[in-house]
């Protein structure tokens, strides 16, 4: 099934030091991804730089999203941020579960009820799984199918059309100095998680209507690979988004992709 439009998600991390900074980079990228007929364009600062970016934001077709949220929407709660608050900077996509969050101790059960909040306004979680390890033994399908039941538990199939699963394969983000995971394995993994989420809802066709984007470092050059013979629709890109340069010539790649299909 071809997507209307391919998403892609921008991750900055803790990155610029400045708002000047992230003006500088959001600018171009918005001018050109406001444009875009096939891809959606997702960008999330970090979470300082959210209402002032929210100023400029002109299209639907590059909006923005935070980086994380907190499942309670006030009270002592030192630190975090929660959806109520994102939803009200104008902010529209929210990442959660993201292996740099898991690392530090975030667990299946927190990213289930950090999205089963998020769902209460009109946000899109975009829900990270995946592997720390790839063997040949294929003992990483237990892993997913593990982490992809706990983190989703107790979705509707009205909630699971509202969310964007991203596979993140831990052992291939350059953060970690990781391998490649090319588009054969990462579609290895999304038919996993497929069987996962037709097994939840109850429905194939509904599962297969459930985005999932790739989140294994992309960049201009292997982007179009991953939308052709990955089986997703989308990508998170990190380091590479905060190159606008190269953001966007990321960008027409998945737009020119797009239009071949």
């Amino acid at each position: 099934m071809t997507p209307k439009k391919y998403l892609i998600v921008a991750n900055w991390k803790m990155n610029p030091l400045r708002g000047s900074e992230a003006k500088k980079i959001f600018k171009p990228v918005n001018t050109v991804a406001s444009k875009l007929e096939r891809v959606e364009t997702v960008i999330c600062p970090p979470l300082i730089y959210l209402e002032s970016l929210g100023q400029d934001v002109t299209s639907r077709s590059c909006v923005l999203g935070a980086q994380d949220a907190f499942w309670e929407h006030a009270g002592a709660y030192t630190g975090q941020v929660s959806p109520d608050m994102i939803f009200n900077t104008k902010a529209r996509y929210v990442i959660v579960g993201h292996s740099e969050k898991r690392a530090m101790g975030e667990t299946d059960e927190m990213v289930n009820k950090k999205i089963k909040s998020i769902l209460q306004f009109p946000l899109i979680p975009v829900i990270c799984i995946g592997e720390k390890k790839r063997d040949d033994d294929s003992n990483y399908v237990k892993e997913l199918k593990m982490q992809t039941k706990k983190s989703l538990e107790g979705l509707t199939a009205e909630e699971f059309s509202r969310i964007v699963v991203v596979y993140e394969p831990v052992w291939a983000i350059s953060t970690n100095h990781g391998g490649i995971c090319t588009p054969i394995e990462c579609a290895e993994a999304v038919q996993v998680i497929r069987q996962v989420l037709a097994d939840m809802i109850g429905d194939v066709a509904k599962a297969q209507a459930v985005t999932i984007i790739f989140g294994g470092s992309v960049n201009e050059d292997s982007i179009a690979g991953f939308l052709t013979d990955g089986l997703v629709t989308g990508a998170i890109v990190g380091h590479a988004s905060l190159d606008p340069k190269e953001f966007i010539t990321l960008l027409k790649v998945a737009e020119k992709t797009g239009k071949k299909k």
